[in-house]
């Protein structure tokens, strides 16, 4: 068959490869020990002291577990490259978005199974925590409330895409309105229940920080709806009511745990705030090399105080979790590859005339796992970070005219 040449030419990515490359680079460098002896983790020389033998050093506490995070690291930016390069053709972008918008509704599906039958299980596994909220096959409910709210950007995309398709169809409002219509009632009718059922979902996972940051991602979507001028101002404040009743209906309906919890949020001794206060005195003493990817748990034993009860493996806030593990110069990289990633979705928002709903469904979704990651743990999740890999490939990739992108190499 021969090499089929990508859709997206490295040379217009360099800025991403460049800058998630270094951080990649730096998570390898950690683990081994060919670095100056002055920067390697004090903690190796303490240990070797007490075993009364000499361990060799590095500036990772926990090598193997750095290595485990470069490749998954390595595996998700694989998923994105290759969502990039195959979805450069606008059906194929609909076919991923597709695609999660189904995973999401057949795993909200199995969820609301599960909870409505009162069996605190996960497939044939026992519940150890959250018995009372839904979880789908997760474990943690925020969890799943990622996962759901990236589903539901990417069904709501879907639908603005065959509202679109009605209004283009028709001249007289009220056959462009009849039009619509069908399409939702007749060959699109999945993606309206999926819609349903992934918010009914979600209310019921009772996660405050996954409710909160969806609908931070649905504000985002109309934003960039406004931003990208695809649709005129009347149709998209009529799209923006629709969102706010439905969820408002829904949360009214069987949001009374989640408004109870949402109630009683308070930040007033919240365990939470004690630990970033600790993370960050453990971020000042290796701001620059770091303590190694995936070392947080390790570090945090020695600075956890006995005020903080519970054990906390997470900092639940990706942000800072990061720098401590990467160094800020290592971690600003990491970081600013999804900053480029973002300020192409805007410039791609600005520019395309056509398919402009797939780079508004990447900027909500990195909205929503933007905010969840600040309180949370959710792209530390390996099935939620692929996911939205996934959705981020196909944004970017329908950000480029097909025009301007020829020979790729």
């Amino acid at each position: 068959l021969g090499w089929e040449k990508p859709g997206v030419r490295m040379k217009s990515t360099w800025p991403l490869l460049l800058l998630f490359g270094a951080a990649i680079l730096w998570v390898i460098i950690q683990s081994f020990s060919m670095t100056p002896p002055g920067w390697h983790h004090p903690l190796w020389i303490s240990a070797g002291d007490a075993l009364d033998m000499t361990l060799t050093s590095r500036i990772s506490l926990n090598p193997y577990e750095s290595m485990s995070v470069a490749c998954r690291l390595l595996t998700y930016a694989g998923i994105f490259w290759l969502s990039l390069q195959h979805c450069r053709r606008s059906d194929r972008a609909r076919q991923v978005i597709y695609a999660v918008t189904y995973s999401g509704l057949a795993y909200a599906v199995y969820g609301l199974l599960v909870q409505f039958s009162g069996s605190q299980t996960i497939l044939w596994f026992s519940k150890f925590a959250y018995l009372d909220d839904l979880t789908s096959s997760f474990v943690n409910r925020n969890s799943f409330a990622t996962y759901a709210g990236l589903a539901l950007m990417c069904t709501t995309g879907l639908i603005l895409i065959a509202m679109t398709s009605a209004l283009g169809q028709t001249a007289s409002s009220r056959e462009r309105l009849r039009q619509f219509i069908e399409n939702m009632t007749g060959r699109e009718w999945s993606l309206l229940l999926a819609w349903i059922v992934i918010i009914a979902a979600l209310i019921m996972s009772h996660s405050r920080a996954g409710f909160a940051s969806t609908l931070l991602g649905l504000a985002t979507f109309v934003a960039a709806l406004w931003f990208s001028r695809a649709l005129s101002a009347r149709y998209i404040l009529v799209f923006g009511g629709f969102c706010v009743i439905a969820v408002s209906l829904f949360f009214a309906v069987g949001g009374g745990e989640l408004d109870q919890r949402i109630a009683e949020a308070t930040w007033v001794d919240e365990p939470r705030l004690r630990v970033y206060d600790l993370t960050l005195s453990a971020i000042d003493a290796a701001p620059i090399l770091g303590t190694g990817a995936g070392t947080f748990e390790e570090v945090f034993r020695f600075y956890r105080t006995t005020d903080i009860t519970d054990v906390y493996m997470k900092a639940h806030n990706t942000y800072l979790e990061n720098i401590l593990e990467l160094g800020f110069p290592a971690a600003l990289a990491l970081f600013g590859a999804l900053v480029w990633a973002v300020v192409l979705i805007c410039v791609g928002l600005r520019r395309r005339q056509r398919d402009v709903f797939y780079p508004c469904i990447g900027l909500a979704s990195t909205a929503l796992v933007a905010a969840h990651s600040a309180v949370d743990f959710s792209l530390q999740i390996p099935a939620v970070t692929a996911t939205y890999c996934l959705i981020m490939g196909a944004a970017c990739a329908q950000c480029w005219s097909s025009r301007k992108i020829k020979d790729p190499w």
